[in-house]
């Protein structure tokens, strides 16, 4: 495993170490846990834009079909098929 020095302000670090006093770890325990964490919400933070850009993609894509077939009544359309089949 690496070791990294980093710096953290002390106010940051004596929340630290109160909460991983109480979790009964230790500091590198609790930074690998926070890092991980971190490193999770940043994943799904690129799937959900990568989700809401696929979406607005569809969304343009729609108004661009919807825009070239022009006005489309799907309910008299339905009928005439129905009226076709008998």
């Amino acid at each position: 495993m690496s070791k990294v020095n980093i710096s953290i302000s002390d106010e940051i670090l004596d929340e630290i170490d109160k909460i991983r006093k109480e979790k009964g770890i230790t500091r590198s325990e609790f930074l690998r846990k926070a890092f991980k964490t971190y490193l999770e919400v940043l994943t799904e933070e690129k799937k959900e834009e990568n989700k809401r850009k696929g979406i607005e993609k569809a969304i343009q894509l729609q108004d661009e079909i919807r825009k070239a077939i022009g006005k489309w009544d799907s309910t008299e359309d339905l009928r005439k098929w129905r009226e076709a089949r008998k």
